[in-house]
């Protein structure tokens, strides 16, 4: 068997001599395929991938070291000559597809070799800081830049600069360029919509906001900063809170975070310093911004100053609350001291009424200061009031002499002489630190009553404007009108005062005379049936007759009247006995049977029975005489009927005639003084009847009402308690 060949020590390398070969020929060929593979990763990528040589900018680099060049920024502007050159030995070593695309080319071919013929002015920029960042040994960098296609088109591109990015070779350079003209278009057009609404916004008549989505104030409006005095650095973020009031900041800023919590929309008022140090309201409204995602974005929200609309709401307020105040009484004095007091301090920080009198003088009714302090200074300035022969600057004299209101935005400081009656005068409104004042005039059917003065003071700071005189002039309207009604009505309390006074001595002059009469006319018809022969007695005694009638008339009215001046003086006194209601109205239908077949109108009666209670008898009697004589009067010849009923613990009457009847719009009024169903002219009478009637019925407790239709009747009706109540005992 032949023998195997040794192995000799020269044999045992070439055999790994041989593997080595074999293993670098793996290796090679994996990074033949990995380069192929990149190559075709980057030949596939939709971006553009430049892979560029740097040698000769490298070589240039060094000689400015060598030459002690540490700034390459700072040379690279003072020496453009350099950048050129540097620019010129950039050679492209490949390309991909997308960059043929990108520019326009048809081959690699085109853009191998310099990269000028793609570079605009504006790249130089971005070239000086690859230079840059190159001697500064950094490995990367990304900026944006503007390059040209080959057909000359500008392409916004983001350029990313690798060094070292092919291994081992540090003179290579990797670029990618992507196309962001798109978004940087997007972006321009944001822009311009974002300096269209700036410009909007900064235009508009209200102040505008907007917040990022952690609640931060991204922009103000030009009318903000106009209103508060602030700018961006001490308005933005939370800043504008400081232009709130501080008892309005903590809770403004708490609905704020709950709302913005929230993604909700909000509204609130608050107190909002203007550039003047002024604190005006504000109405401060908001809604969420979203994204075209649903994303929160802040919100944007609008401010507008609310002070002369919320100062009209609270004067409409006041004047209200004023005119019920001056509604509530007819004693003026009184009234106008509660109005003064009302004015304070919605209105003004003092208030001061003045009235002219009857004599033509001028009296300070009332001064009210919104300190209570001020308590002795108000007393001074009562002894001040509107002189129409003082200083005719003083406002509330000239109110009071022109008839026109005064207004004074701006109290002259420390010139007072010129607004006082003297010195003295002078000194005691410089006490008070007026500020501001309006004086108006008390006008009531073309008639000048007085003035009403206001003023603020340093305390509040407040100005009068044109609301003010307004609600001013309104509210001096309501309370001359309140001062004439109640001047008014007290003549007219005096004028019936002295009316009553008339009558009750008229009626008791007239009642002396009238009693003798009757008494004479009675012994004269006796002294004629004794005396005279028939035929004549006959004839006298009827001539008798109607003078004892007319006399009983007129007795009759003088006793009304009598009724009236009593029921005035409060004189009315109720003697209660046990009465027989029925029976009562009996004896006085029986006394009234000769009118009744005069006037042609029959009574009927109807009663079961005795109804008895506790009444005054006389009262009671005149009461049921004046319904009888009254539905027999306008009875019209028809019958009148009387129905007496007990209704358990009540009596009632009820007297119903068919006559003519009361008219709807006096039926209310008849049973008021001196009211008339018809006219005197046809019915006569003063008009009291009713009136006392309903006076005495309702002293015992009792009432009447009355029903009518024209043409048919009229139907009175009488309640009357049986037992009178306790309190009446």
């Amino acid at each position: 068997m032949p023998k195997a060949p040794r192995k000799t020590p020269e044999g045992r390398r070439g055999s790994r001599s041989g593997d080595e070969r074999a293993a670098l020929l793996r290796r090679l060929a994996e990074l033949e395929e990995r380069e192929a593979h990149a190559r075709h990763i980057v030949q596939m990528a939709g971006v553009s991938i430049w892979e560029e040589d740097f040698s000769g900018v490298q070589e240039l680099l060094l000689e400015l070291r060598r030459q002690g060049v540490g700034d390459v920024r700072a040379w690279c502007a003072t020496h453009p000559d350099f950048v050129h050159e540097a620019m010129g030995r950039v050679r492209v070593v490949s390309v991909n597809d997308a960059t043929l695309r990108m520019v326009g080319a048809s081959s690699q071919e085109e853009l191998l070799g310099s990269v000028e013929r793609i570079f605009l002015p504006e790249s130089v920029r971005v070239f000086i800081e690859q230079l840059v960042a190159l001697a500064e040994g950094r490995p990367f960098l990304q900026a944006e830049s503007v390059v040209r296609t080959l057909e000359g088109r500008r392409l916004e591109v983001l350029s990313t600069f690798s060094w070292d990015a092919v291994v081992g070779r540090a003179d290579r350079v990797l670029v990618t360029l992507m196309d962001i003209g798109e978004r940087k278009a997007a972006e321009r057009a944001l822009q311009e919509s974002e300096a269209r609404f700036r410009n909007m916004a900064d235009h508009a008549p209200v102040m505008m906001w907007m917040t990022d989505p952690e609640g931060g104030c991204t922009y103000l409006n030009r009318q903000w900063y106009a209103f508060t005095g602030q700018t961006e650095e001490t308005g933005l973020g939370f800043g504008w809170l400081s232009a709130v009031h501080p008892e309005d900041a903590a809770p403004v800023k708490a609905v704020f975070v709950d709302a913005n919590a929230r993604r909700a929309p909000f509204q609130l008022d608050y107190r909002l310093r203007r550039v003047d140090g002024e604190y005006r309201w504000a109405i401060d409204a908001a809604a969420p911004r979203f994204g075209p995602g649903g994303e929160f974005l802040g919100y944007i929200g609008s401010v507008i100053d609310i002070t002369e609309r919320r100062r009209r709401e609270e004067l409409q307020r006041f004047l209200a609350e004023a005119g019920t105040a001056l509604a509530s009484s007819l004693e003026y004095g009184t009234t106008l001291s509660t109005l003064a007091r009302l004015a304070v301090p919605t209105l003004a920080d003092w208030c001061m009424v003045d009235l002219l009198e009857e004599d033509g003088s001028v009296r300070r009714v009332e001064v009210v200061s919104a300190d209570p302090s001020e308590a002795l200074l108000a007393e001074q300035l009562r002894r001040f009031p509107a002189r129409p022969d003082g200083n005719p600057h003083h406002p509330p004299s000239l109110v009071i002499l022109q008839g026109r209101p005064v207004l004074l935005p701006e109290l002259p400081t420390g010139r007072f002489s010129t607004l006082a009656h003297d010195e003295e005068h002078a000194r005691t409104i410089a006490a008070t630190r007026p500020v501001s004042l309006m004086s108006v005039p008390l006008l009531a059917r073309g008639r000048t009553l007085g003035a009403l003065t206001f003023f603020t003071t340093a305390r509040s700071g407040r100005r009068y404007g044109a609301v003010e005189l307004e609600a001013a002039e309104d509210l001096g309207r309501r309370a001359a009108l309140a001062v004439d009604n109640a001047r008014l009505y007290r003549d007219a309390q005096r004028a019936v005062r002295l009316r009553d006074e008339f009558l009750s001595i008229a009626s008791h002059e007239l009642k002396t005379p009238l009693t003798p009469l009757v008494l004479k006319l009675r012994v004269l018809a006796r002294e004629l049936e004794a005396r005279c022969e028939p035929v004549l007695s006959r004839r006298l005694l009827g001539h008798l007759e109607v003078s004892r009638r007319q006399v009983k008339r007129l007795s009759e009215l003088v006793d009304g009247l009598l009724d009236v001046s009593h029921l005035s003086a409060g004189r009315l006194r109720i003697e209660r006995e046990v009465v027989d209601l029925s029976a009562l109205v009996r004896e006085v239908a029986a006394r009234f049977q000769e009118e009744s077949e005069r006037s042609g109108s029959p009574l009927r009666m109807e009663a079961d029975g005795p109804v008895v209670g506790q009444w005054d008898r006389q009262r009671l009697e005149q009461a049921v005489s004046n319904l009888l004589s009254n539905a027999l009067k306008y009875g019209g010849g028809h019958p009148v009927s009387i129905r007496v009923e007990d209704i358990g613990e009540w009596a009632r009457l009820v007297v119903r005639d068919e006559g003519i009847g009361i008219e709807p719009d006096v039926l209310p009024r008849i049973f008021h003084k001196f009211e008339r169903g018809v006219s005197e002219r046809h019915y006569g009478g003063l008009g009291l009847g009713l009136y006392v009637t309903q006076q005495v019925l309702q002293a015992m407790g009792g009432t009447i009402s009355a029903e009518s239709t024209p043409g048919h009747g009229a139907t009175f009706t009488v309640d009357l308690p049986l037992a009178p109540a306790p309190e009446a005992l």
